[in-house]
């Protein structure tokens, strides 16, 4: 016998709960799964117009512009400016989003992560590197302790990679210039320029957290390998400076006061000509030059023109170039001044080579780093050096006419100003890193996506993909191969990935009451007198107030009487016949 009841609302609940499904896929089953692998890269060209040149084509240097656009568009471009208009979760202090001009991209099904990737399971192994997740949204390199690196924004008082500068490679090209109502990304200029300039009247920002004015004056931007292995480059964005009148200033404001402790950290890298003559070069420095603005007058609004006027005696780093010992190195100096008493450490570097230079202020000592070696130590005053003066990089009018009007010739690269000093564990890291971060990319935990765009990493790899590489139609890579003294295994990018995808579950609970009189009689034929569903008498021993029945199913049905969930017990439950049963039924979808 069957007892049919109806549920009340209270008889029944839905819990969600999220549950986290682990994957581990090689490249094979990535494959079979859905995993897809993306080379993207950007190009000033107007991507409204589609071609095949667009996709991605193994074993070539093509790259899939489009997709690089939507990256860009979607994840990275003004993040900062408009949190609201970009995808993923926005925190200034933990997330660094940063795109440079080549990204390689591991897409997930939906299916596969769920609701979400869960922070801190992605791990993926590319070539020789495997790469995890801190938990914010940002990859690094598995075993790189992320304390060795200075990660916390606030402390990184200015930052002029550019990280942007490969946009300005072709400075003939617009880039994101509307005329009239026509969209001009990717047409030339008609009348050709030499030389970037910031408009007049405009200033530009750069990259730190602070956003601080900078203008460019007659520089160009050009592309830079700091790598040392020819065949694996390492390509930034680099600013080149010509020899008159181009300089990079970065305007004063309350950030770059520095700290009370008298301790910051400047670090860059830095290619040189040869100086033949015997005269001082300006590199850069925050000293001789202040912007000022007139105070205004009888309720008169801010003026908006700024002069320049001169700095105070004292500044807390200007850096310079001499002629070298030899005819292959310049010397590169580092001093600070409190007015009265000047300190001036210096370090040798080989010209027409990049150099990463570091220099230190601890308290009353200096101290310059080449390329994560360490130079001479030198005590220097203890006052107040900081001023009120702007921060020069190269050498306008202004600067050059203090230094035998001889401006710097070179280029700069990956400049930042710390509000701390570093030691020398910290200056190895950062130079590894080439860029002064542990971060390689970023995931987007709800939406699937793996980025690794730090050049340092994606040039290795930049054309390979899940499975062989494919050289041409009849040509296949053998197992492995080398580039540059290094074996790429099976010529497989992506060689393990793993990660636990959020799953949103719902846990039905219903409550299943049977009244003491309800179930008092059972359909099971062997309770029948005849064995038989035809036969409606029941056998004898089933007739006595003794017999009660075993319940080992129960079924849901809804308002249609169709069954949707059936439980089984363990084992038979016999029912009471002093007070109700109830049987709780759960389930998860």
């Amino acid at each position: 016998m069957s007892v049919y009841k109806k549920f009340t609302p209270q008889d029944y609940s839905v819990v969600p709960f999220n549950a986290h499904k682990g994957y581990n896929f090689n490249s094979s089953s990535a494959v079979l799964n859905n995993v897809k692998f993306f080379n993207t890269k950007y190009t000033a060209s107007n991507i409204d117009v589609y071609s095949s040149s667009s996709i991605f084509n193994p074993g070539s240097e093509n790259f899939d512009n489009v997709k690089y656009s939507q990256l860009d568009h979607l994840f990275y471009r003004n993040y900062k400016n408009n949190p609201n208009d970009t995808f993923g979760d926005i925190n200034y202090l933990k997330h660094y989003r940063v795109l440079y001009e080549r990204c390689t991209t591991i897409s997930i099904p939906s299916g596969l992560y769920g609701h979400k990737i869960k922070p801190g399971s992605l791990e993926f192994s590319a070539g020789n590197t495997t790469f995890v997740d801190d938990t914010y949204g940002n990859l690094y390199v598995k075993n790189n302790n992320l304390d060795y690196y200075i990660t916390d924004p606030r402390l990184i008082l200015a930052n002029l990679g550019p990280v942007k500068g490969f946009k300005r490679y072709d400075l003939n090209i617009y880039e994101n210039v509307y005329e009239n109502t026509f969209y001009r990304r990717g047409q030339s200029r008609v009348n050709n320029i030499t030389s970037y300039s910031t408009p007049i009247n405009k200033h530009e920002y750069d990259d730190s957290y602070f956003s601080n004015k900078i203008y460019y004056n007659n520089i160009n931007f050009s592309e830079v390998d700091l790598g040392t292995n020819i065949e694996i480059p390492k390509k930034f964005p680099q600013i080149s400076f010509l020899e008159t009148n181009s300089e990079v200033i970065i305007e004063h404001n309350s950030n770059l006061n520095f700290n009370k402790e008298n301790q910051y950290t400047l670090e860059f890298f830095i290619t040189s000509v040869l100086i033949t003559h015997d005269d001082e070069i300006h590199v850069l420095s925050k000293s001789t030059i202040q912007t000022s603005s007139p105070i205004p007058h009888n309720n008169d609004s801010f003026p908006e023109t700024t002069t320049n006027g001169t700095a105070e005696n004292q500044y807390p780093f200007k850096i310079t170039l001499k002629k070298g010992n030899g005819t292959t190195t310049n010397r590169l100096c580092f001093s600070v001044s409190d007015g009265e008493n000047s300190t001036t450490t210096l370090i040798q570097i080989n010209v027409d080579t990049s150099t990463h230079i570091t220099c230190v202020r601890d308290k009353n000592t200096i101290q310059i780093y080449k390329n994560g070696n360490v130079g001479e130590l030198l005590v220097c005053t203890n006052k107040n050096t900081n001023n009120l003066a702007n921060v020069y990089i190269g050498g306008g009018s202004e600067i050059t006419s203090l230094y035998n009007n001889r401006s710097f010739s070179g280029s700069i690269c990956n400049f930042k100003m710390y509000d701390t000093s570093f030691s020398s564990t910290n200056v190895i890291k950062h130079y590894q890193s080439k860029n002064g971060s542990p971060y390689v990319g970023n995931v987007f935990y709800s939406h699937g996506f793996a980025n690794v765009t730090h050049p340092a990493y994606i040039s290795q790899y930049g054309i390979l993909g899940i499975g062989d590489m494919q050289i041409d139609n009849n040509d296949i890579v053998e197992s492995n191969f080398t580039v540059g003294g290094i074996v790429i295994s099976n010529a497989n990018w992506l060689q393990n990935l793993k990660f636990q995808g959020s799953h949103l579950i719902y846990e039905n609970e219903y409550k299943c009451t049977i009244d003491e009189f309800e179930y008092n009689n059972t359909s099971n034929l062997t309770a029948r007198k005849n064995k038989s569903l035809q036969e409606e008498n029941i056998a004898d021993f089933a007739t006595g107030s003794l017999f009660k029945p075993y319940i080992t199913t129960i079924g849901l049905y809804n308002k249609n009487n169709e069954l949707l969930v059936v439980g089984k017990l363990g084992q038979p439950i016999r029912t009471s016949n002093e007070t109700d049963t109830t049987f709780i039924v759960r389930w998860d979808t």
